[in-house]
C-alpha cells in the first residue's frame, strides 16, 4: 500500500478515490442488509437468538454508517486532510463491516446446522468476490474488509469435521491473496486512468491557451481585387499589415506585393483564370524584414475576387526555428550530429571519381576538468570560443559541427586533400592552444584531431567517422594536443584495447594482480627504511603484461580507481605483519584524485589494518595540480592531517616544480631518474640535484634518488646530502612472500660502504617496492 500511496499523494487523486467509492457504497450497503436478511429470515426461528439479533442489528449499524458518511461528507473540509479523513474513515468502516459479516460467518453453521454453512459459504465467497468492485479504487479499504471476512471463514472450516480443513484453507486463503492482488490491481489503474484524464484536461487546456494565444497575436482580414488584380478597399488591418498607406495601396496590383515564388505564380494565374483557391501561402518584405500570408479567395460576379488574408509570419518563424533546433546545436550555433552525418553521407553519395572527402574528428584536451574546476558556465562559453576559432580556420564550403559534449568533426571537399586538411588540422591546434578569457579567467586547452579521408562512392559515412574516431583516439594515445591519420590496423588495435579492457575487468574481478616491493635504502646507514608498492598483472594466457600496457587504459576508462584502492588494501593489510619502523610507498594517478571515495578508501584501509597512517606514504606527481588544483590540494592536506605522508614523485620534470612546494608541504622529494643517470657525467644533473637536496633540507623535507644503479652515483648523492636511495643498485622488485636474505648478491662493494637491506623474521614480511621508470611505470596507479 506504501507504493500506491506514493502514486497518488495529492488530494486529487485522493478525492477522486473516495468519490468512486461513495458511487457504490449505497447500493453496497442495501445489498450487504439485503443479504443479512435473507440470511436471517432463510435460518427462522433460529436465527430470532439473541447473537443473531445483535448481528443484525450490527450490520444494519455497518450500512448506517456509510450512510451517514455519504450524507455528511460535505460538512467534512475539502483540503487535503479533509479527503485523508474520508479515507481513513471509508477504511475503518470496511473493517467494521468485514469483521462484522466475519461474525456472521461463523453464526450461521454454528445455529443454521448444514443449511448455515451452505449459507456462510456462499455469502462469504460471495461478499469477499464483491468487495473488490465495492472497493475498487481503495485498495487498502478492501483489505480491511476481506481480511477479518476471511479469517472468519478459515475459523469456520476448521469448526467443521467433515470438510478436508488443511485443502479448503489452502484453497481460500489463496482466493485472498488474489482478491487483495485484484484490489491493488484495480486501485492502480483505477489511479492512472485518473492521471490520465488529468493529462488529457491539462493537454486541452494547454492547447485551447496557445489557440488563444495565437488568436490574440494574428487576426484575419479581409481582401478584394478587381478582374485585373489590383487591390480595391483596403481595410485598416490590410493597409497596417502591408506597412504602405491606404492611399498607396488601394489600385495596387496585390501580385506585387510578394517576392517572386512559384506561389507568387499561382496567384497571378487564379487571378487571371477567375479561379478560386486557398491557404496560398507567400512571402513579402515589410519594414525591412520578411512576413509570410496566407490567402484564400473566391471570384466574384463582376470579375474580381474577395478573399480572406491571414499573417502566418510567427508560424513560419516557429517552424524554421524547429527545423534549425533539429539540424543546429543551441549552444554554439554549429551543425549538430545529424546534420553533420546527413549532409556527410548526402556529399558521399554524389561524389566524382577525382573528389576526395576528408572528415577531421576533434575534442578538447581535459575538457571536463575545465567544467569541474571552473563550472559548465564557464565550460559552456569555452565550447562557444572554440567553436568561433574552428570557424575562422575553415573556408566558406566547408562544414564544422558540435557533436555533443566537447567534441566536434569538420567535413572537408575537394581534391588531393592530405595538403591541405594537414594545414586545417594545424591551424587548428595552434589557435585552440591560445588561452581563452573567460569572465575573467585565462583557460587553456588544446585538442587532438583524427583524420579520416573517403575511399570512393562505397564509402559509408557511420564507417568513416568510426575511422576518424579511432585516428582522434590514436592523437590521445599518444599524448594529446596532435593530429593522427587512420591508419589500417587501427580498428584491430581498437578491438584489441576492447579485449584488454575486458579483461582487466576479469583480472580485477580474480585477483589477477600482485603486489611487489622494492626497498628504499638510507644512504647514511645503509637500512632499508621504507619500501615501494608496484603493482603486476599475471595474465593466465599471456603472462606477465608490462604496467605501460594496461594502466593507460586502466585510467582512461577508470579502472585505475577500483584497482588502486585494492592496492592501497592490500598494502596496508600486508604491512600490518612488517616492523613498525618500515612504510610503504604508493602512487596516486591523477584519476585517483578524482574519485569521492580517496580519502574513506584510505582511512578505512589504515583503520582496517589497525596500522599508524605515517607508515603509509602516498607519491603523487604535478599532474595532480594541473586540473582541480584546489579540489587536489583540500585532498592531500585532508590525508596529511590524517596522519599519512605525502611524497612528489618525478621532481623536475614538470613546468611549476618549485611553486608546488611552496602550495604543499610535502614530506618528500624523490628527484627523478633522468638526472641520477647522468649525474657523474653531466655537471648541470649534479646542480640539479644539488640544488634539490639543499632545498629540501631547507624546507626539512626527506629527498629519495630514484634508479639508483652504480656505486659511484650513490657516493655522489651521499656527498650531495641526498637521504635516501633507490635502484637496482640495492635490490629488485619482490614479492613479499621471496623475500630472505636481502644483501644485494650482485653489488660488490667494500663492506664499510655496503647499504645493507634491513632484515627481519620471514613471517614478519618485508617488502621491496618501487624500481627502475622503465620497468615501474606502472606502481600502484599510473603517473
Amino acid at each position: 500500500m506504501a507504493d500506491l500511496e506514493r502514486i497518488a499523494p495529492d488530494r486529487e487523486e485522493v478525492s477522486h478515490r473516495v468519490l468512486e467509492n461513495f458511487r457504490y457504497a449505497m447500493n453496497a450497503s442495501i445489498a450487504g442488509v439485503f443479504n443479512a436478511v435473507v440470511a436471517f429470515v432463510a435460518l427462522l426461528p433460529t436465527s430470532l437468538q439473541a447473537p443473531f439479533i445483535f448481528w443484525m442489528i450490527a450490520v444494519l449499524i455497518g450500512a448506517a454508517m456509510r450512510i451517514i458518511l455519504i450524507r455528511k461528507s460535505d460538512a467534512i473540509s475539502k483540503n487535503a486532510q479533509g479527503w485523508n479523513m474520508r479515507k481513513s474513515y471509508i477504511e475503518w468502516i470496511a473493517f467494521f463491516n468485514g469483521s462484522v459479516w466475519g461474525v456472521g460467518i461463523l453464526l450461521l453453521p454454528a445455529y443454521g446446522g448444514q443449511a448455515g454453512l451452505w449459507l456462510a459459504v456462499l455469502l462469504g465467497s460471495g461478499m469477499m468476490g464483491a468487495s473488490v468492485t465495492i472497493y475498487t479504487s481503495l485498495a487498502r479499504a478492501s483489505i480491511c474488509f476481506l481480511s477479518p471476512l476471511a479469517l472468519a471463514c478459515i475459523i469456520m472450516l476448521w469448526n467443521t469435521p467433515e470438510v478436508p480443513i488443511i485443502s479448503a484453507s489452502l484453497l481460500l486463503f489463496c482466493y485472498y491473496l488474489l482478491l487483495v492482488k485484484g484490489s491493488l490491481d484495480r486501485e492502480t489503474r483505477f489511479i492512472q486512468r485518473i492521471k490520465a484524464q488529468e493529462n488529457v484536461r491539462e493537454s486541452a487546456a494547454t492547447v485551447k491557451l496557445l489557440l488563444n494565444d495565437f488568436e490574440a497575436q494574428t487576426s484575419d482580414w479581409l481582401w478584394q481585387v478587381d478582374e485585373d488584380g489590383n487591390v480595391q478597399g483596403a481595410s485598416h488591418r490590410f493597409t497596417e499589415a502591408s506597412g504602405l498607406n491606404e492611399s498607396l495601396l488601394n489600385q495596387y496590383p496585390i501580385v506585387d506585393l510578394f517576392k517572386d515564388s512559384p506561389e507568387r505564380k499561382q496567384l497571378q494565374d487564379h487571378i487571371r483564370d477567375h479561379h478560386g483557391f486557398r491557404n496560398l501561402t507567400l512571402q513579402m518584405t515589410v519594414d525591412g524584414s520578411p512576413h509570410w500570408w496566407t490567402l484564400s479567395a473566391q471570384p466574384m460576379e463582376n470579375g474580381g475576387m474577395r478573399g480572406v488574408a491571414s499573417d502566418v509570419t510567427a508560424q513560419k518563424r516557429a517552424e524554421a526555428r524547429v527545423s534549425y533546433m533539429a539540424h543546429y546545436d543551441g549552444l554554439t550555433d554549429l551543425a549538430n550530429r545529424f546534420l553533420f552525418n546527413d549532409t556527410l553521407q548526402h556529399h558521399l553519395n554524389r561524389l566524382h571519381e577525382d573528389e576526395q572527402l576528408a572528415v577531421i574528428y576533434l575534442d578538447l584536451d581535459r575538457f571536463k576538468s575545465v567544467n569541474d574546476s571552473l563550472g559548465h558556465t564557464v565550460g559552456d562559453k569555452l565550447l562557444c570560443v572554440a567553436a568561433r576559432r574552428l570557424e575562422k580556420c575553415l573556408l566558406e564550403d566547408d562544414m564544422v559541427a558540435r557533436l555533443g559534449g566537447d567534441e566536434f568533426a569538420i567535413l572537408l571537399r575537394g581534391q588531393n586533400l592530405q595538403q591541405r586538411t594537414h594545414t586545417v588540422c594545424t591551424d587548428i591546434i595552434e589557435v585552440l592552444r591560445e588561452p581563452a578569457q573567460i569572465e575573467g579567467l585565462q583557460v587553456v586547452t588544446s585538442a587532438s584531431l583524427g583524420i579520416a579521408y573517403s575511399e570512393g562512392r562505397d564509402t559509408d559515412s557511420t564507417d568513416m567517422m568510426k575511422r576518424a574516431d579511432l585516428a582522434l583516439y590514436a592523437a590521445k594515445a599518444a599524448g594529446r594536443d596532435r593530429l593522427a591519420e587512420f591508419e589500417e590496423g587501427m580498428d584491430k588495435a581498437a578491438e584489441e584495447r576492447l579485449n584488454m579492457e575486458i579483461a582487466l575487468r576479469v583480472a580485477l574481478a580474480e585477483n589477477q594482480f600482485e603486489i611487489f616491493y622494492q626497498p628504499l635504502i638510507d644512504i647514511a646507514t645503509g637500512d632499508s627504511v621504507a619500501y615501494e608498492a608496484l603493482i603486476r598483472w599475471t595474465h593466465p594466457e599471456h603472462g606477465l603484461i608490462k604496467p605501460d600496457e594496461f594502466i593507460p587504459l586502466a585510467e582512461e576508462t577508470g579502472l585505475i580507481v577500483p584497482i588502486g584502492e585494492w592496492v592501497i588494501r592490500n598494502v596496508c593489510d600486508e604491512i600490518a605483519n612488517w616492523p613498525e619502523h618500515i612504510c610503504v610507498s604508493v602512487n596516486l594517478s591523477p584519476a585517483q584524485m578524482l574519485s569521492p571515495n580517496l580519502i574513506s578508501c584510505i582511512i578505512g584501509a589504515i583503520a582496517h589494518a589497525d596500522i599508524d597512517p605515517a607508515r603509509l606514504e602516498l607519491e603523487i606527481t604535478e599532474n595532480v595540480f594541473l586540473n582541480n588544483s584546489e579540489t587536489n590540494l583540500a585532498i592531500l592536506h585532508s590525508l596529511r592531517k590524517f596522519g599519512v605522508r605525502i611524497a612528489l614523485d618525478d621532481f623536475g620534470t614538470g613546468y611549476s616544480s618549485l611553486n608546488y612546494l611552496r602550495s604543499f608541504p610535502f614530506d618528500k622529494i624523490k628527484i627523478d631518474r633522468s638526472f641520477i643517470s647522468d649525474i657523474n657525467e653531466n655537471d648541470d644533473c649534479k646542480a640539479i640535484v644539488r640544488a634539490v637536496t639543499g632545498l629540501a633540507t631547507s624546507l626539512g623535507m626527506e629527498t629519495t634518488a630514484e634508479g639508483v644503479e652504480q656505486h659511484a652515483q650513490l657516493e655522489t648523492l651521499r656527498s650531495e646530502g641526498c637521504t635516501q636511495a633507490q635502484g637496482y643498485l640495492f635490490a629488485h622488485p619482490e614479492r613479499s612472500k621471496e623475500f630472505t636474505n636481502l644483501r644485494p648478491k650482485t653489488v660488490d662493494i667494500p663492506t664499510a660502504k655496503l647499504p645493507h637491506v634491513h632484515k627481519f623474521e620471514p613471517k614478519k614480511l618485508t617488502g621491496n617496492g618501487g624500481g627502475q621508470k622503465d620497468e615501474e611505470s606502472i606502481r600502484s596507479t599510473a603517473q
